[in-house]
């Protein structure tokens, strides 16, 4: 079971807590969360080449709060940069769902090797430069073991048409422990796609942190 289930979605309310933190009445529940959605899409796409580990949104009412994560180096702490997006996003949640943007703060991530999302667009940037897939999964893995003892067990999946091969396969390396059924385990988890010439190649990456 812990193979096919999501591993973040597993654990929530026993070792990982929830990305949006709000309560609404039923005939607003489905508006929130189609705010929540395009909330993240509009930060990710304003943001393109901007690594950020998560975007957690808090909200009041119709007042919204957000926090980014993100590297200390990232785009999210120049100031240009933030104004410039929290008034874009005001603009389009007043406009969309006459919500009001109350503040973003961004949160410096201080060991980025240790997070899955980060390993995961670094797979992505070397898979769409062309680098071949074993390399770039023993670089991945070697760059995690860098990171410190915060880090028990690492795995890395790719999938798709590998190297330009004629029939799409998958291929995982696991590294120490990633014990996907214990609940209790803090197991990080990311996915991410490259577009390669070959096609789109699948990752994801599965992390065991103390």
């Amino acid at each position: 079971m812990g193979q096919k289930v999501h591993p973040l979605g597993f654990r929530i309310g026993i070792s990982k807590e929830h990305n949006s933190f709000w309560y609404s009445k039923p005939n607003n529940y489905s508006s929130f969360v189609k705010q929540d959605f395009f909330i993240r899409n509009f930060i990710k796409e304003k943001m393109a080449g901007s690594f950020f580990s998560n975007i957690v949104i808090k909200r009041k009412l119709n007042d919204v709060n957000i926090l980014v994560y993100s590297p200390k180096n990232g785009a999210f702490f120049k100031e240009n940069s933030i104004k410039k997006l929290i008034d874009e996003l005001s603009v389009q949640l007043l406009k969309k769902f006459n919500s009001r943007l109350i503040s973003l703060n961004v949160f410096e991530v201080e060991n980025v090797d240790s997070s899955a999302s980060f390993i995961a667009e670094l797979i992505r940037q070397q898979l769409e430069k062309r680098v071949p897939f074993r390399r770039v999964i023993k670089n991945a893995i070697s760059k995690v073991q860098e990171s410190g003892s915060s880090v028990k067990g690492v795995k890395v999946q790719i999938s798709g048409r590998l190297n330009g091969a004629e029939i799409a396969r998958t291929e995982w390396v696991r590294e120490g422990q990633v014990p996907l059924h214990t609940l209790r385990a803090n197991i990080d988890y990311s996915i991410s796609r490259a577009q390669t010439i070959f096609g789109i190649l699948g990752i994801k990456v599965w992390l065991y942190l103390i």
